[in-house]
C-alpha cells in the first residue's frame, strides 16, 4: 500500500463552525462597528483557517467550510428565481433554524450559486475538493410549494437546476459532490416505503447527477438509513452516506452494497470525543458485512454538520475520523 489515501478515506459532511475571530467580527458588523470590507477579510481568514484544519487532520477531500451558509438551503433560497424567503422553521430536531423556501413561480437559475459564495482560491492544489448541496427531495420537502401541482413536479425541476450547478462545480475543479438528504430518513419528513415514491426520488437523482464527471454521494442523517433499503441501493450515486447514530446497524448489515459508503461514525451533535478503538471495531464489522467492492470507495465521516460543536471539538472530531480511516486501512491491507 503506497498511501492510506488510496484506501479508506475521510472527510467532513457539512457546514463547519465559525472560528471565534469570525464570530466576533460578524457581531461587530451587526452593530455597525466594522464595514463590509473588514467583514469580508474576516471571512477570507476564517476560510483559510478551516482549510488548514482539514489539511492538518489529513482529510481525503477538502471543503471551504461553507462559512457563509446560514443553513443548507439558504443560498438556493436567496438566489433561485421563483423562490422567496419564508419564515424560520426548526432544523429537524436540533435547536437551530432555517429560512423556509417558498416556491411562488417557476424555478430557474440565473447565476452560479455555489461559486459566488465559495472560497475556491483557498482550496489546496494538492488535494481534491468537495462541494455540498441540498438534495432534490430535501429541498422540496423543506420548502412551501405555492406554484407546482405537486411535490414530485417541483423535485424534478429543482433536480435540473442542481445538475447545472454540479456541472459548473466540475468545471471549477471540484472532484466530489455531496447531496445532503436528511429529510429522506428523518422520521416526520421521511417518505413512506411505497416503491413509487422511492422510484421518483431515484429518477430525480438521475436527472441531477446521471453521467456527471465527478464522484457523488447521497448523504443522509437524522434518521434510520435501513428504512430505505434495499431501494436506496438502486440510487444513481457513487456513495451512500449513513448516520450510524440513528440507523439500525444490524438491519444495515443484512444488505450487500455494490457501491461505496460514507460511514457517519463520529457524532456531530455531541461534544464527547469518541474512542477510536471502538469506532474501528464497529466500522470493520459493517464493512465486512455489507461487502463494499472497493476499499477506496469507503469513507469515515461525521454523521452530520460539525457546526453544532465548538471549534476545538470540531478539530478533535476531524482527527478522530482521520485516525480511524488510517487504522482501518492498515487492518484491511494486512
Amino acid at each position: 500500500m503506497d498511501s492510506w489515501l488510496e484506501m479508506i478515506g475521510c472527510y467532513v459532511t457539512g457546514i463547519l463552525p465559525r472560528p471565534i475571530e469570525l464570530i466576533d467580527v460578524t457581531r461587530a458588523y451587526d452593530r455597525g462597528r466594522v464595514d463590509e470590507r473588514e467583514l469580508e477579510r474576516a471571512f477570507e481568514d476564517a476560510a483559510l483557517k478551516v482549510v488548514n484544519a482539514q489539511l492538518s487532520a489529513e482529510l481525503s477531500y477538502v471543503t471551504d467550510g461553507m462559512l457563509k451558509w446560514q443553513d443548507l438551503l439558504r443560498p438556493f433560497t436567496e438566489n433561485l428565481s421563483g423562490v422567496k424567503k419564508g419564515g424560520l422553521a426548526r432544523w429537524f430536531n436540533n435547536n437551530t433554524f432555517y429560512r423556509k423556501p417558498v416556491i411562488v413561480d417557476d424555478l430557474s437559475r440565473n447565476r452560479n450559486i455555489f461559486e459566488e459564495i465559495a472560497y475556491v482560491k483557498h482550496l489546496p492544489a494538492k488535494l481534491p475538493w468537495k462541494a455540498i448541496v441540498p438534495a432534490p427531495y430535501t429541498f422540496v420537502e423543506l420548502s412551501e410549494n405555492q406554484f407546482y401541482k405537486n411535490k414530485t413536479e417541483s423535485m424534478f425541476i429543482y433536480a435540473k437546476i442542481l445538475r447545472e450547478e454540479i456541472l459548473n462545480l466540475s468545471k471549477l475543479g471540484f472532484k466530489y459532490v455531496q447531496l445532503s438528504d436528511p429529510a429522506l430518513v428523518y422520521k416526520p419528513t421521511a417518505i413512506s416505503t411505497l416503491k413509487e415514491e422511492l422510484q421518483a426520488i431515484r429518477e430525480a437523482l438521475k436527472v441531477a447527477v446521471g453521467g456527471i464527471p465527478i464522484k457523488t454521494c447521497l448523504q443522509t442523517y437524522f434518521g434510520d438509513f435501513s428504512k430505505i433499503l434495499p431501494d436506496a441501493l438502486d440510487f444513481p450515486v457513487d456513495h451512500l452516506g449513513i448516520d450510524l447514530y440513528e440507523t439500525n446497524v444490524e438491519k444495515l448489515k443484512e444488505h450487500r452494497f455494490d457501491r461505496g459508503v460514507a460511514l457517519g461514525l463520529v457524532d456531530s451533535r455531541n461534544s464527547l470525543i469518541e474512542d477510536q478503538d471502538e469506532l474501528v471495531i464497529v466500522a470493520k464489522e459493517i464493512i465486512e458485512s455489507i461487502h463494499c467492492p472497493k476499499l477506496d470507495e469507503i469513507f469515515v465521516c461525521p454523521n452530520c454538520d460539525l457546526k453544532f460543536l465548538p471549534w476545538d471539538k470540531m478539530e478533535e472530531k476531524m482527527n478522530v475520523i482521520s485516525g480511524v480511516a488510517k487504522r482501518l486501512s492498515r487492518e484491511f491491507d494486512e
